[in-house]
């Protein structure tokens, strides 16, 4: 990757459907110089706390304050060792706060980080909070689940469709503060093409959505549109739990129906602008200047943990007619408080994209659909007090 690659991230959390308090957290740290970049790149970051009252929201708040900030500030080391360093202070910082409380006690978090650099993408983590990266039509999950289920596959002890009928999902066997010492899993540096893009979340999102679906948004649509539609599809299919996504795009987003370009997410580096254009001598120069630097490690080979095609097809788009068509059944049948003026207008302008074959446009008015009906469900949720659920 090159210092002013256009890089376009959007993040979205929430509560979910059933919790009183969000203790997921997130954090997303752009390098603020080329120097910084070309030592420590950009930082990407998803945390979910675990314990009881607010001791899982202060866990993970912590995993997204102060693992980026140990790991920009570290003088020494490569990425990987300073990424790995990083985790582990933190991790030490939670145990010893469990330790110091005994209101505190069970006091944990996973934390997923990817890191983008010179060298390639860079992944880091404990837990089963994921990290994916959609290429195309295909998505990788770049994470290993330290979960009972995913351990337990590994050692062969049982087969996945096993795993689905006799062992919990929800039990970790790895995360930070419970333990003194925490082993961290690092993958890559990996190759970083344009138009990749890539998706951190916690268990909330990967929990009641799959992993095509999860590609089919995120490559599909700007990163903003994907992470809306996405926490909403959630809610709708229960929202058991609190649901954050950070998605990032390399390189800038071209709408394909309406032909607009970004070229930025939170802002373009402005001090590299300037590099573009030169001429012989001063790239000549350049190229003189970066010559004494510390060679950048070779990207190594994928070996995604778990790989699926990700296309929109009939079936997709089949399937969020039917879940949007009960639920707005239900929304009827429970007078919520919805715009139904904005939603026949979806519903008629989704009618015309399936007329045309569309399915982009198809599924684009169905997402649009899916977040206004998750809206008026939380909102639902919420006048009718914790006894209430959506189905």
């Amino acid at each position: 990757m090159n210092w002013d690659d256009v890089i376009i991230e959007a993040v979205a959390t929430d509560t979910g459907m059933r919790r009183l308090n969000n203790q997921d957290s997130h954090a997303m740290v752009r390098a603020s110089n080329e120097e910084s970049w070309r030592q420590r790149g950009h930082v990407f970051l998803v945390a979910d706390g675990m314990g009881a009252h607010a001791v899982g929201e202060l866990a993970s708040k912590m995993a997204c304050d102060l693992i980026p900030h140990n790991y920009m500030k570290a003088r020494s080391g490569t990425p990987s060792e300073a990424i790995v360093k990083a985790f582990r202070e933190v991790s030490t910082l939670i145990h010893g706060r469990a330790s110091a409380n005994r209101d505190f006690q069970g006091m944990g978090t996973t934390s997923s980080a990817l890191l983008l650099l010179p060298a390639g993408a860079l992944v880091a983590h404990v837990g089963d909070s994921r990290v994916y990266r959609i290429r195309g039509d295909v998505i990788d999950q770049l994470s290993f689940d330290h979960s009972l289920v995913w351990e337990l596959i590994k050692r062969n002890h049982l087969s996945p469709d096993q795993t689905n009928h006799s062992v919990p999902k929800n039990v970790i066997t790895r995360s930070l503060g419970p333990e003194l010492e925490v082993e961290v899993d690092v993958e890559g540096p990996l190759e970083v093409r344009l138009g990749d893009v890539f998706l951190i979340c916690s268990d909330g999102l990967s929990g009641p959505v799959t992993d095509p679906e999860l590609g089919a948004f995120a490559a599909n649509f700007h990163p903003r549109e994907a992470c809306k539609y996405l926490v909403n599809l959630a809610n709708l299919r229960g929202g058991l739990d609190n649901i954050t996504v950070v998605i990032v795009r390399i390189g800038p987003w071209v709408d394909p129906d309406s032909t607009e370009v970004e070229r930025q997410g939170s802002g373009e580096h402005k001090s590299t602008r300037k590099t573009k254009g030169l001429g012989l001598w001063e790239r000549l120069a350049a190229t003189i200047k970066n010559r004494g630097r510390a060679p950048q490690p070779e990207v190594v080979e994928d070996h995604p943990h778990r790989t699926a095609r990700c296309p929109i097809d009939k079936a997709l788009i089949q399937k969020y007619d039917e879940l949007t068509r009960h639920v707005q059944d239900q929304a009827i049948a429970q007078a919520w408080a919805l715009d139904w003026t904005a939603l026949a207008a979806l519903r008629s302008q989704f009618a015309d994209a399936q007329t045309t074959g569309n399915l982009r446009s198809s599924l684009r008015k169905l997402g649009e659909i899916i977040a206004l009906l998750g809206q008026a469900a939380r909102f639902a949720r919420k006048s009718a007090g914790p006894t209430s659920h959506v189905h």
